[in-house]
């Protein structure tokens, strides 16, 4: 694989919410995310959070900023116009999917072999209608 000269990685995902405090309980209690800073732009909540070396800012909506909501609920993990999925990484994706139940995740796929067996993925309704994949990694 070639060396990224540039040092570039990814560094955030950055989510608008209707509810940034919510989206961070359920970032928290699902992941065990850490809330790393609040802070406020232009009379807005951020709250930056970090899960497995990366940051996810969650903002609520300006004062007069409508969010869009989606004209029908999520029934599966298909795409849609903009931002796919996120995705997290987990060594044993059975054993995350029972802990993810427990906490009241909501599953739109059940665990599944990808890919020939290379990987196992899931994914679950995220906190604004969003869509998180979970994957394990077998090669």
């Amino acid at each position: 694989m070639e060396e990224n000269v540039a040092g570039i990685k990814f560094d955030h995902i950055h989510i608008k919410c209707h509810d940034a405090n919510a989206a961070e309980k359920f970032y928290r209690e699902m992941f065990g995310a850490k809330t790393v800073e609040r802070y406020v732009i232009r009379d807005t909540q951020s709250i930056m959070m970090e899960l497995g070396g990366t940051f996810i800012i969650l903002t609520d909506a300006e004062k007069g900023e409508v969010l869009e909501s989606a004209k029908k609920p999520r029934l599966t993990p298909n795409m849609r116009y903009g931002l796919g999925h996120a995705g997290v990484c987990v060594r044993n994706l059975d054993e995350a999917a029972r802990v993810l139940r427990e906490k009241g995740a909501e599953f739109l796929w059940d665990p599944r072999d990808s890919k020939g067996g290379r990987i196992r993925v899931a994914f679950i309704r995220g906190p604004e209608d969003d869509v998180i994949e979970i994957v394990q990694r077998n090669d």
